[in-house]
């Protein structure tokens, strides 16, 4: 059979592309990226992520099996594809992709994970299931540290293998000693991801950071991401850009609605870090913004 995939718009290689890939490999299926008006497939996946994403121009005229979260929500690959080590060459991809677990317990209104996989962290998968020797894994779990034996197993894995480690952002109102320590013992391929989206973390992150620092990690490497526009004011915007620059870590800012001027504007100015440090008030920073202020 020949099988035809359509990644619509993955911003890093697409898991369930290449583990379809290999599935469909695996039953002697000829499997490669759809192109248009060349090739006649038997069988297409697509796959989508985000819903403001313009449809691809053509499709084959085959049977097409949407999925992702922009297409639906409840599609789940076979449970031998779920399990097979991902088709790596498809992408050429020199990292591992994988997880460890699946759902969340948060109920974050601007979040899709919940009506995906669940409230309710569960493990899905060891180490040995996506990792085939790379010296570098990226992680898609959504919330590993909700169940911190899960947490502390995978970083033994992760440290045992001696590969160095990209998470997802990870929820720095569950760091505690012990995961403080879980943490530190992995290597880190890159800045470890947190977020500081609302007041339910206001207590968590310098109390976080504290845990964190007595493990041995330092606040540079980690990065928060700053929800704004979600139910949130400039002021308050402000305070938490300012106090996790004066904790040593680096904001990042993440627009709820990137038509709104306003976020545009503070989002240039702090994740572009050429201003971020030669303009340390966003107040000073000619923008839009300021400009209809003044």
């Amino acid at each position: 059979m020949e099988v035809a995939l359509i990644d619509v718009d993955s911003k890093i290689p697409n898991l369930a592309l290449m583990k379809l890939s290999a599935y469909h490999k695996r039953h002697g299926d000829n499997v490669k990226f759809y192109e248009p008006l060349l090739d006649h497939p038997d069988l297409c996946y697509a796959s989508k992520i985000f819903d403001f994403t313009p449809e691809p121009d053509y499709w084959p005229d085959c049977e097409i099996v949407r999925g992702g979260v922009a297409y639906d929500r409840k599609l789940h690959l076979p449970e031998e594809a779920e399990h097979i080590m991902p088709d790596y060459g498809l992408y050429n991809c020199e990292y591992a992709l994988g997880r460890f677990t699946r759902g969340c317990p948060n109920n974050c209104p601007w979040c899709v994970v919940p009506s995906m996989d669940g409230h309710e962290v569960r493990q899905v998968a060891d180490l040995n299931e996506f990792w085939d020797g790379q010296k570098v894994v990226r992680l898609l779990d959504d919330n590993i540290m909700a169940d911190s034996d899960i947490f502390c197993r995978a970083c033994e894995q992760l440290s045992k293998a001696e590969v160095k480690v990209i998470w997802e952002a990870l929820d720095i109102r569950l760091v505690t000693p012990e995961t403080a320590r879980a943490l530190a013992s992995v290597k880190q391929g890159k800045s470890i991801h947190f977020a500081w989206d609302s007041h339910a973390q206001d207590d968590a992150v310098p109390r976080g950071l504290k845990y964190l620092a007595d493990a041995g990690l330092k606040p540079w490497r980690f990065m928060f991401y700053v929800l704004v526009g979600f139910g949130t004011k400039r002021d308050y915007d402000l305070y938490r850009i300012y106090t996790l620059r004066d904790l040593g870590t680096n904001p990042f800012v993440m627009p709820f609605d990137k038509n709104d001027r306003y976020q545009r504007d503070l989002a240039r100015w702090c994740n572009n870090k050429v201003l971020f440090k030669s303009i340390p008030r966003f107040e000073d920073y000619d923008c839009p913004t300021n400009r209809e202020r003044s």
